[in-house]
């Protein structure tokens, strides 16, 4: 995941791309505050673009145990 922090004023914008993830996925979104304050809300907004784009994520294959043998 590539982060970008810009700050003009009061606000600063988070740029998040997934790009290096295979992922074609850039979430955009304006926090109130300084760099520190977008860096401490980076985790949820990173949670949330990867619950609501979870298809464009790829999944975990998942192998079917009966009793404990494959």
């Amino acid at each position: 995941m590539i982060v970008t922090y810009t700050t003009s004023g009061n606000i600063t914008e988070i740029v998040v791309d997934f790009s290096d993830e295979n992922v074609e996925l850039v979430g955009r979104t304006s926090v109130v505050g300084d760099q520190q304050k977008a860096e401490a809300y980076l985790p949820f907004f990173e949670r949330d673009l990867r619950r609501n784009f979870a298809h464009l994520f790829p999944q975990p294959e998942q192998t079917n145990t009966m009793g404990g043998v494959e």
